[in-house]
């Protein structure tokens, strides 16, 4: 049985020109009458439609959420990205560098939640990152005057999300070893002059 354009464009619920498309592209087969008019085999339409049913038809996909402390950066996120989506039954991944989060939308059916973060263990991404801790330890010896020194950070320790502060107690008569702008005592004359001047 030969059907019309028209009624294969009803079969589907798209427009006829859409019909003249995928005969022009191979994907419906079509014979021409004597008039030039366009005929589909049955059988044919019935099996585009069974194929378009189904590529929409997509297996029962789950969804993942990993924390990764070590992906700080946009660069780390192209690489995340390039190791999930090359795992067979990956779909989609969503990740943020913001965040040290990745989402992953898998075919639990091609791989499994373990081989996931498996890969994300062997890449690095699961560590937590080193921060720096003051050790208590002195930079430099005892000033001259007998006066504690000051600390600084010198060691590494394993801890996340914690806020590091630098300290220096700076005598008034001693200078910092890196610029401190505003800190300092202003003698009077130069304070005189810049406002004068300024």
């Amino acid at each position: 049985r030969l059907l019309t354009r028209a009624e294969v464009a009803r079969m589907f619920q798209v427009s006829p020109s859409t019909v003249t498309r995928w005969a022009e592209a191979g994907k419906l087969p079509a014979v021409k009458t004597l008039g030039g008019h366009r005929r589909y085999d049955a059988e044919a339409v019935m099996a585009l439609v069974q194929q378009l049913t189904q590529e929409e038809v997509k297996p029962n996909m789950e969804k993942v959420v990993f924390d990764v402390p070590a992906m700080y950066g946009d660069h780390h996120v192209i690489e995340v990205r390039r190791i999930l989506l090359g795992m067979r039954g990956v779909e989609d991944v969503y990740a943020s560098s913001c965040f040290h989060v990745v989402e992953i939308d898998y075919n639990p059916q091609l791989v499994s939640a373990e081989e996931l973060r498996a890969a994300l263990e062997e890449a690095g991404y699961m560590e937590e990152i080193p921060v720096p801790e003051e050790s208590g330890a002195p930079a430099v010896e005892e000033n001259l005057d007998g006066k504690k020194p000051f600390f600084r950070h010198t060691a590494a320790f394993e801890q996340a999300r914690q806020v590091i502060g630098f300290v220096q107690e700076v005598e008034p008569r001693q200078r910092p070893l890196w610029p401190c702008p505003g800190f300092g005592i202003l003698k009077r004359e130069e304070l005189e002059k810049e406002m004068n001047h300024g």
